[in-house]
């Protein structure tokens, strides 16, 4: 069974249990992915993020109860999960434009579809353009720098550069120098991760007190190629999620990914740089 396969299953779940309180975090437990990759993977199949999702289909539901008339709006709110009246009224607002009297009382209001079967996949010759080889990477050990972030942002860059003043000298640094990019993840949040960028070395055994040291495990993983710019990585992971590992049957397993930079390139932003993205699957 492939990836969209899976979200979409779980979609057809998600859809029976609108009425119940779902958090992101326990669908993607049901669905067996860790957190982050369940996010990205199901905007990826379905084109909007599971916390979004859900909510407008939620409300949609709920609006077209209180549209037919008859009902109570605090009936309604509490039959879709919400713990109280003014809760639902934000939310409605927030994501429907309106409020549930207004509904009630014969506003129009934009309805969100189920959405149960695939997007349309991205064409163009951006991003990742070949199949991903399956590696299996023996475990690690980066020391380096890391930052708490909600996104990948201008932050990383500036944790690179202030990195890769200090990382000469750093002890136990494999030869030739390896840098490694790792982001990971923790399952009770949605909306952070770690970032940490750092060198290979041999253990950790020699840690310096001003940097942090990272044991990766073991892993097998979808390796993919991004080729050209870093300033294109986005469309690169977006390839990732909407098109390469949806169509996969290797699902994504642990709560990390890291990047990993080809020796003997000097410049990142130019057109010929290439460098590698690797997810850990089943």
């Amino acid at each position: 069974m492939t990836n969209a396969e899976v979200i979409f299953q779980t979609v057809e779940w998600v859809e029976a249990h609108l009425r119940e309180e779902l958090s992101v975090p326990a669908v993607a437990k049901k669905a067996g992915y860790s957190l982050h990759h369940f996010i990205r993977l199901f905007g990826g199949v379905v084109g909007s993020p599971p916390k979004e999702y859900i909510a407008r289909r939620k409300l949609s539901e709920a609006a077209r109860e209180l549209s037919a008339g008859g009902r109570r709006v605090t009936d309604v709110a509490f039959d879709y999960g919400f713990k109280d009246l003014e809760t639902f009224t934000r939310a409605f607002r927030r994501e429907l434009g309106t409020t549930p009297t207004a509904v009630r009382r014969g506003a129009s209001f934009p309805f969100v579809e189920a959405v149960l079967r695939p997007q349309a996949a991205p064409t163009d010759d951006t991003g990742i353009r070949e199949a991903p080889a399956i590696e299996s990477i023996g475990a690690f050990s980066l020391v380096g720098r890391s930052i708490r972030v909600q996104s990948e942002t201008d932050e990383v860059g500036s944790l690179w550069n202030k990195f890769l003043e200090r990382a000469p000298g750093v002890p136990r640094a494999c030869v030739p120098p390896k840098y490694h990019q790792l982001a990971w993840w923790f399952e009770d949040t949605e909306d952070s991760m770690e970032i940490m960028v750092g060198i290979k070395t041999t253990d950790l055994s020699e840690v310096p007190i001003d940097l942090i040291g990272k044991a990766v495990p073991a892993c097998t993983c979808l390796v993919f190629t991004h080729h050209g710019s870093m300033a294109g990585i986005g469309e690169s992971y977006r390839d990732i999620y909407v098109k390469w590992i949806p169509q996969s049957d290797r699902r994504p397993a642990l709560p990390f990914n890291f990047e990993r930079y080809s020796d003997g390139q000097s410049d990142p932003y130019s057109d010929g740089y290439s460098m590698q993205i690797c997810v850990p699957v089943q």
